[in-house]
């Protein structure tokens, strides 16, 4: 059995001071409107991401840096990144593991009580560029190698402007379809040797279009929402391997999809619209349209998107926030356009399509880095069930003694956990969790969180974990 032990977190800190360069203090937030006094600096700007062969300036991406609660000159940093793809970073800042939640009145922020930052240095980034703040001159050709060749740039940039922390151990995360930006930033920065660079943390990752499909549908029929004679039709149909999906196959998912449409597809258990609990809808709406488009071109057909019943809620408290001039300037932002959750860009379908299974396999049999994919078995579209479609049959991934051991939180059980090359790389499951799982779990969040910045050597900065 896995079991988390997790001690009181830090009310109080003893002020580092850490002496940042001239580069860094210019993008020091010095006054954020409408937000509580906090025991941590905060830095936000720009990185210029440009490829050398471009004009300096041409792409520069938007970040947003907080220090740890908790002895930010030894803990951990850790960048986070949404999916979409196309979705702000700012995103999870504002509704899911940033320090901060935005109130309903658009204009004041309350505290996060299970904000990352107590364990980490985070750095939140919006990409690609031309996603939020970030912003990009000329057409762009969106696609998994252009962000994580932008994205390892970024690092790059970052750590010469913060140059203190290049002896801290540095780990990515994500989610949704960070399940290609991570491998593929992963494999960018091992090539750069980025030395400090020890790990990728991800959540409910899109790994492969067939599994993704066949767990959504999957787990719906799990949970009882479907009938038996419609799945046996699916089953009889061979839906479950069909990719493209063919015209028979589409045809009852289309039918499932009518039976579903009542419910939240990415948090069946949770309630579908209610403000408190919808965070990143806007981001999980754009996933459904990058679904659509990439199975028609998977069909070879045209590329136009089908309507569904699936919106984002109405309510906004952080794009309103983000919007307002004092804050755009209390922040540093240079640009014009207006801050919004997600940004329609113009995404490589094919990429959309491509599995990731081999990138994996590379990274477990070229590297040492500490590897977690968690997943919210309350999702269903990019679901437990699609994940566990991949990650039993990993290349050079050999099993522990123990799998599917579950660990606890609260004397609860939180969900399971599966280690593998001697807890190199770790699958856990989140049990009640949706596709956001901070926002759905925070408390388990955070748990997990310290559980795999534990299983480094670096764990003084985030309190014991014992398994």
């Amino acid at each position: 059995m896995m079991r988390l032990f997790v001690y009181a977190l830090l009310t109080e800190r003893v002020f580092a001071h850490i002496d940042y360069g001239q580069a860094a203090l210019d993008d020091e937030i010095l006054d954020l409107p409408g937000a509580p006094a906090v025991p941590f600096r905060m830095f936000s700007g720009y990185i210029d991401v440009t490829p050398p062969d471009q004009a300096a300036g041409t792409r520069m991406m938007f970040y947003w840096f907080v220090e740890s609660q908790t002895s930010p000159e030894n803990s951990p940093l850790m960048l986070w990144t949404n999916g979409g793809p196309g979705c702000s970073g700012l995103s999870g800042f504002m509704t899911e593991q940033g320090p901060f939640r935005p109130n309903a009145d658009g204009k004041t922020l309350s505290l996060n009580d299970h904000a990352w930052n107590k364990l980490a240095n985070m750095v939140f980034i919006e990409q690609p560029v031309g996603v939020g703040f970030s912003t990009v001159k000329g057409n762009m050709m969106y696609g998994d190698q252009q962000a994580a060749e932008d994205n390892r740039r970024f690092v790059v940039g970052f750590f010469k402007r913060y140059s203190q922390y290049l002896n801290q151990y540095f780990y990515i995360s994500s989610e949704s379809y960070g399940g290609h930006y991570m491998p593929t930033l992963a494999t960018e920065l091992v090539k750069a040797g980025v030395d400090n660079f020890k790990g990728v943390f991800l959540g409910n990752p899109l790994t492969y279009m067939p599994y993704r499909n066949y767990g959504q549908y999957g787990t719906a029929y799990g949970h009882q929402l479907l009938p038996k004679p419609l799945w046996d039709q699916y089953e009889a149909a061979h839906c479950r391997t069909s990719f493209p999906v063919s015209d028979a196959c589409s045809e009852i998912t289309n039918k499932m999809d009518t039976i579903l449409a009542g419910f939240d597809a990415y948090a069946l258990d949770f309630p579908v619209c209610k403000t408190n609990l919808a965070a990143g809808r806007h981001e999980r709406y754009m996933m459904k349209r990058m679904i659509q488009r990439a199975e028609s071109a998977a069909r070879g057909e045209s590329p136009a998107l089908e309507e569904n019943t699936y919106q984002p809620c109405s309510s906004d408290y952080a794009t309103v926030y983000l919007n307002q001039p004092a804050v755009r300037a209390a922040i540093h932002v240079h640009s014009d356009a207006q801050w919004s959750q997600c940004a329609n860009i113009d995404y490589s379908a094919e990429d959309v399509n491509k599995p990731m299974m081999p990138y994996w396999s590379a990274l477990l049999e070229k590297t040492h880095l500490k590897m977690m994919i968690y997943s919210g078995d309350d999702d269903s579209v990019c679901a437990t069930l699609g994940t566990q479609q991949f990650i039993w049959n990993l290349t050079n991934a050999k099993q522990d003694d123990k799998p599917w051991q579950p660990w606890m939180f609260n004397n609860q059980t939180a969900g399971f956990v599966t280690d593998f090359n001697g807890g190199q790389f770790s699958f856990v499951t989140v049990h009640g969790a949706g596709h956001m799982v901070p926002a759905t779990q925070p408390e388990r969040s955070l748990a997990l969180l310290q559980a795999f910045l534990s299983k480094g050597t670096q764990t003084a900065a985030v309190g014991d974990v014992l398994v």
